[in-house]
């Protein structure tokens, strides 16, 4: 029953003054609850303060009561039974406070506890009278003495504790509560407007009923007709006879027709001739579908004024209008779409052609490793049609044994890693054949681009190469050593000859002699070389990397080169930084280095020249520069001076003769030392060669504190580029019972690695010159260090622990800067006692 309009204004009033009356009373009894609620709280902290008083003055009274042992005067023995007063005094103040809370229970075993431990402790100072100062030093150190502090300690931390969970359960009581009345106001004032609110609309609604009517008929026309006018797609309606009785602007626009030609007119007009019967047939069924039909995406032919056609997508449905059904058609042109679907054929096509062409393995493989592109190589290589690799997974195509070899490569590059290896696989003619896979990851598009979708596959046949590569090496390596033993005698010789053991020589002899003599130095510096390179290339040149000051090293390498600057009329100067400049090197690998570069400065120096050595500190790194007053490096040159048997092609150069390894060979020793090797040249203007290599920065010196017994500590590598953290960091391992050593680069971690056995490791992100989750992966490939438990520091862990491809570096645990020290110190023990071996059960 509907009531009168004035009755329910009256009624809606009555319930927003009675919503506010309740808001009024609630409040009132909650205020009331908060007050009684802040005086429970205030009760408990002053408990909980008591009590650290009391742990305070009963430290005071241990502490002054081994002064006295110590020092055994009456100023000490009155100042501990004055301390001793102070406990009891604190006990009863905790008791007084206790009993309006919680209860006495547990500070009455707290009252017996150390009414024990000060018996003991008397009884300590009776000792001391009696028997000295060893007596009572053993029974402060008695097991029932540990026991008792232990206990006391124990019981103080859960009355507290007790006392902070009944404070904190009273604060969520009250927050509860605060905010139950909170949302209780808010709701009564919301409905209270709400009320009123929707009396004012009630009667202003009454008056606007049919204004809105009336516009509303002739805004939904209007919009309806401006909608259809504006869309992309062609819109025409049809009577159930297929007659036309509109036509919106694109649908006019795709057939060159105009609206007054077009209405009345039947819609088969808008079709080639030889489509009209079948459409006409098509459209008759239309009127046999229920109402509210949709047909979409069928395909036919458009007309236009002028008798040219093009295709057409249509989507057909019905409308109800004034009580009559019509039809209406969606008209998309395709001409566009299909145009571009047939060059991306053409394109797919001319793709797999060129592909197929090419004698590598070439594959495209998504997240769950099917095969969504290979070419023709891959059916060769495995034997296999189309169809047996395309959309099959890796192990159905590889097969099992042979997918468990390159399972791992795969999934480190499904976490985002580019991959690189080679392998060795029997193809489908029985031939074995060596491959090097490259893999691509494959990342998404908008909300995927930071997911890999897939991986591309490039694997190139290197059969052939690796066999000629074999084939020159060994004949390299056959040459080089066959040569060595006759070129030794003949050194030898010519030396002896020179020297004048055969007697003294003509001038135009010894002249011969020094010819021969130079040649055949020259001939070994080359086969040294070729013997390097052939090293570095085998991976077989071992380093001896150790902790050294640059300048003397490079002081000693310009004293070795200082006749060959002088047959060249040029003048060698070193300078260098006040400070010391510490590195991690091999020392004689470096002055091999130098040796090199000075070599070459030395050649391409005009005489009368100066050839300078500067020594310098370079953004946290030790930089070496090698300046010369020659030529400048030739611009076709410099991409590939640093390749091997590399020389510029200049007669000049020629004369000057190398064997065009040297700066090859450099560059890999100083890679090898964690370094780079560049240059900076100017035409007519000379040449700068430089290399960069890590300071080493000695860990600050750790002090073991002073203890009963002296036992082993575990060493820690912390691995930090800031001196400040880095110091900070070792002094809270040191104070938790372990020694460290300090590392402020990836470089420095390594040449510690190789140097000594760590028992955890800690690695702060942001290093220098190497991300420190780069370092983590590459110890991980190193079996000296996969196991090794590592701890990350970062100010961002939690946004890099959340990354897929961090979470398979095995590490330990992620910590958060600035460090809590507490926790640092937990996840350290919890890693290192989780790696050790566990006893056996006999010996437990």
């Amino acid at each position: 029953m509907k009531l009168p309009f004035r009755t329910t204004i009256n009624f809606a009033l009555a319930i927003g003054l009675l919503m506010i009356f309740l808001s009024i009373a609630t409040s009132y009894s909650t205020i009331n609850f908060l007050i009684r609620d802040a005086g429970r709280e205030t009760q408990t902290q002053e408990t909980v303060i008591l009590l650290e008083r009391l742990v305070s003055d009963f430290k005071t009274a241990e502490s002054l009561q081994r002064r006295y042992l110590l020092t055994y005067t009456d100023k000490d023995l009155a100042a501990y039974q004055l301390a001793r007063v102070r406990i009891q005094q604190a006990l009863m103040g905790v008791l007084t406070a206790r009993e309006l809370t919680q209860g006495r229970e547990d500070l009455r075993a707290l009252q017996g506890l150390i009414a024990r431990r000060v018996e003991l402790m008397e009884e300590v100072v009776a000792v001391r009278r009696r028997s000295g100062l060893d007596a009572a030093t053993a029974l402060v150190g008695s097991d029932i003495n540990r026991q008792l502090h232990d206990q006391i300690d124990s019981l103080v931390e859960r009355i507290k504790n007790s006392e902070n969970l009944a404070v904190e359960r009273s604060k969520d009581e009250t927050r509860q509560t605060a905010q139950i009345v909170k949302s209780l106001i808010l709701m009564g004032g919301v409905l209270s407007l709400s009320v009123l609110a929707w009396a004012i609309w009630m009667i202003l609604r009454s008056q606007a009923v049919s204004r809105r009517i009336q516009a509303k008929l002739s805004d939904s026309e209007a919009m309806s007709r401006a909608v259809t006018e504006s869309m992309a797609e062609g819109v025409v309606t049809v009577t159930q006879d297929g007659l036309i009785v509109t036509a919106n602007n694109a649908a006019r626009t795709l057939f060159g027709q105009r609206q007054e030609d077009l209405v009345g007119q039947d819609v088969v007009m808008l079709l080639p001739v030889r489509y009209q019967m079948g459409f006409t047939a098509f459209f008759g069924a239309l009127a046999g579908r229920p109402r509210g039909f949709r047909e979409s995406d069928t395909l036919v032919r458009g007309q236009r004024r002028d008798g040219t056609e093009f295709p057409v997508n249509v989507s057909f449905g019905d409308v109800t209008v004034g009580g009559r059904r019509l039809f209406t058609a969606i008209i998309r042109d395709i001409t566009e779409s299909k145009r571009i679907s047939e060059a991306l054929r053409d394109s797919e096509a001319q793709l797999r052609q060129v592909t197929d062409t090419v004698p590598a393995l070439i594959a495209y493989i998504d997240k769950d490793q099917r095969f969504q592109f290979h070419n023709k190589a891959y059916e060769e290589a495995f034997g296999l049609k189309a169809a047996q690799i395309h959309g099959k997974t890796m192990e159905e195509v590889l097969g099992p044994e042979f997918y468990a070899q390159v399972g791992g490569h795969v999934h480190e590059t499904l976490r985002g890693y580019a991959v690189r290896y080679e392998r060795e696989q029997l193809t489908a003619s029985g031939e074995r054949r060596d491959y090097v896979m490259n893999y691509f990851p494959r990342y998404g598009e908008e909300e995927q681009e930071d997911t890999v979708i897939g991986f591309f596959s490039l694997g190139t046949d290197v059969t052939e190469l690796k066999r000629i590569d074999r084939m020159k090496s060994e004949f390299v390596s056959t040459v080089s050593h066959e040569l060595r033993t006759p070129l030794t005698s003949i050194r030898g010789s010519l030396g002896l000859v020179s020297g004048g053991i055969a007697g003294e020589l003509p001038e135009k002899a010894k002249a011969l002699v020094e010819i021969a003599k130079n040649n055949c130095e020259r001939l070994i510096r080359l086969i040294n070389d070729i013997l390097d390179s052939e090293k570095i290339e085998s991976g077989k040149m071992r380093f001896e990397l150790q902790p050294a000051d640059l300048l003397p090293v490079m002081e000693q390498a310009l004293a070795a080169n200082e006749g060959f600057a002088a047959q060249h009329g040029v003048k060698l100067v070193l300078r260098s930084d006040s400070v010391p400049l510490r590195v991690v090197i091999d020392t004689d690998r470096l002055i091999q280095v130098v040796t090199n570069l000075l070599s070459n400065a030395i050649k391409f120096s005009p005489a009368g020249g100066e050839v300078q050595v500067v020594l310098r500190r370079d953004e946290g790194r030790v930089r070496v520069e090698i300046s010369d007053q020659g030529p400048g490096i030739p611009e076709e040159f410099r991409k590939r001076i640093f390749q091997k048997f590399s020389q510029a092609d200049s007669s000049d150069t020629r004369q000057k003769g190398g064997t065009g390894l040297g700066l090859n060979i450099s560059r890999a020793i100083v890679e090898s030392m964690d370094g780079k090797i560049g240059f900076t040249t100017e035409s007519q203007s000379g040449t700068t060669f430089f290399f960069d290599l890590p300071e080493w920065r000695e860990a600050p010196p750790v002090t073991a504190p002073m203890g009963l017994h002296a036992v082993a500590r575990p060493r820690i590598l912390v691995c930090e580029d800031d001196p400040d953290v880095a110091r900070l960091i070792g002094m809270i391992l040191d104070k938790g019972g372990f020694d460290a050593d300090i590392a402020h680069s990836a470089g420095q971690a390594r040449a510690y690695l190789a140097m000594a056995s760590y028992a955890a490791m800690t690695v702060d992100v942001k290093l220098p010159y190497e991300n420190g989750l780069e370092l983590i992966h590459g110890l991980r490939q190193d079996p000296g260090s996969a196991e090794l438990p590592i701890l990350v520091l970062s100010v961002s862990s939690a946004e890099a622990q959340a990354n897929e491809a961090h979470q398979a570096l095995g590490i330990s645990e992620w910590l958060e800067k600035p460090l809590d020290e507490q926790r640092l110190l937990q996840c350290l023990r919890r890693v290192i006692d989780k790696r050790r071996p566990s006893k056996p059960a006999d010996l437990a």
